[in-house]
């Protein structure tokens, strides 16, 4: 006669492995997806940096431009002041002209006068030596004019050119920024994919971990096992990952605080069961293992809605 328990028990294994070993392929997924979202995280703390940097040396290039505004606008006001230098060295020179002239007129007046004029010849000649020396002057002011005139206009150009080469380059820098922004906005997305990916992984094995469990559960029923061979809810991977992981980061979520009654109620009843059973008390096996498939279907729904919850 077949040993139909026995052929069960054999097939229920074979599917359980079946099952542990796609619950290992996704854990082993989901790691691997936790390895890529710490290198995100590196890239974000540098892209942040970069971002940092360029904003900063934005900053100094402004500075910098101001700067050479203002030494923009002294040169401007120097050149207006040898202007007017100039202006004030051709006026000092047509006017020494006309003391001269006027110098020469007395002298000839004077010599028509004769011996009476002599004093007043002396005067015209005097007047005609200060007049040929605010010459000289002035035209010696008019030649260092001339000269830092001559020499300052390539100050002049050189710092404008210096500033629009720096505004170039402050134009690449703040377009290196956007890019770097555009990148790390990317890169922020990327890791909000890596993250939903991992958590669905790690949910995912947590509802295989929950399959399993009860499958183990009627295992031990067949093999009137009794309830320490099973864990209670703080001590499987979601009851870990609820008290002491990750967890934590839902607990601002509705999903989360409903979560915690019926994988405990999963984890009583299973065990329960496994005791009503030893002591040959089928009535109340029947009924704790329905508690148990009832209270199941909540910890699945609750484990998506954590999915959904954004919490990630």
């Amino acid at each position: 006669m077949v040993d139909y328990n026995s052929l069960f028990i054999k097939h229920t294994d074979c599917n359980i492995h079946t099952i542990t070993l796609i619950r290992d392929s996704i854990l082993s997924s989901s790691q691997k997806l936790q390895d890529k979202l710490a290198l995100l995280d590196e890239m974000e703390h540098l892209f942040k940096d970069m971002l940092d940097n360029a904003q900063s040396l934005t900053v100094f290039f402004n500075e910098i431009d101001d700067h050479f505004t203002q030494s923009n606008e002294e040169i401007e006001n120097f050149s207006g002041w040898l202007k007017k230098i100039k202006e004030s060295a051709s006026n000092i020179d047509r006017l020494s002209s006309q003391a001269n002239l006027l110098s020469i007129n007395s002298a000839i007046e004077a010599g028509h006068i004769g011996r009476e004029g002599a004093g007043f010849s002396v005067l015209a000649q005097e007047m005609k030596k200060l007049s040929l020396a605010i010459q000289q002057q002035a035209s010696a002011i008019a030649s260092i004019n001339n000269n830092v005139s001559t020499r300052f206009v390539p100050i002049k150009e050189n710092t404008l050119k210096n500033q629009q080469q720096l505004q170039q380059v402050k134009q690449l820098v703040i377009e290196g920024h956007k890019n770097l922004a555009a990148l790390s906005e990317q890169a922020n997305e990327l890791k909000h994919i890596f993250q939903f990916m991992s958590m669905q992984q790690f949910f995912n094995t947590v509802k295989l971990d929950h399959v399993l469990w009860k499958e183990a559960i009627y295992i031990h029923l067949l093999n009137n096992d009794n309830e320490n061979c099973v864990n209670q809810h703080t001590e499987c991977r979601l009851g870990k990952w609820y008290y002491q992981g990750d967890g934590r980061k839902f607990a601002g979520t509705e999903a989360f605080r409903r979560l915690e009654q019926p994988h405990k109620l999963v984890h009583e009843c299973g065990r329960l069961a496994l005791s009503a059973n030893i002591n040959g008390d089928q009535e109340a096996v029947t009924q704790y293992i329905e508690q148990m498939e009832q209270a199941s279907v909540d910890v699945i729904k609750y484990v998506d809605a954590l999915l959904n919850s954004d919490n990630y």
